[in-house]
């Protein structure tokens, strides 16, 4: 992927982030989104990063999604943007995956499914491969959006 095109998002997404807080916001980027590997982007917005945020990570979701879709208008080949700010997203991220083993022990031991509580695509995803090296239990996805949820259920 072009160089031009990782450096175009990047001040895109620090532009937007620091009309959204007010005051200046720091952005580095991982990921050379070769091969279909993702390119995520990490926002530092001390002061005022709740309002990046939102509440329940809905303003930093919006802000994904507005960085994907421009993503996809400069190049359609583009891979995925991954926007965290101030480590929300890798702190939610390992809550979930420990919520998830919490439930997997006690799907083991019971013998019974559990549904988790709705999800978003993302958080689904963590919940899937979480339990991808698992030999004895299996996961699905039921429901429509904006309900749809995990089922963790044994083999």
């Amino acid at each position: 992927m072009a160089e031009a095109t990782t450096t175009q998002i990047a001040r895109f997404i620090q532009t937007t982030a620091t009309m959204l807080c007010g005051s200046a916001c720091d952005v580095s980027m991982d990921g050379s989104g070769d091969q279909g590997s993702p390119i995520r982007v990490h926002v530092s917005a001390p002061q005022h990063g709740s309002v990046l945020i939102g509440r329940d990570g809905k303003n930093l979701a919006a802000l994904e999604r507005i960085a994907r879709a421009v993503m996809a208008r400069i190049d359609p080949t583009a891979p995925v943007v991954i926007v965290d700010a101030n480590d929300y997203k890798k702190s939610k991220t390992n809550t979930l995956i420990e919520e998830t083993r919490v439930v997997m022990a006690r799907v083991s031991n019971t013998g019974k499914s559990e549904a988790l509580r709705p999800m978003d695509s993302y958080e689904r995803r963590v919940v899937h491969t979480e339990l991808a090296s698992s030999q004895i239990l299996t996961s699905e996805s039921v429901g429509q959006e904006p309900h749809r949820r995990v089922v963790i259920k044994p083999v």
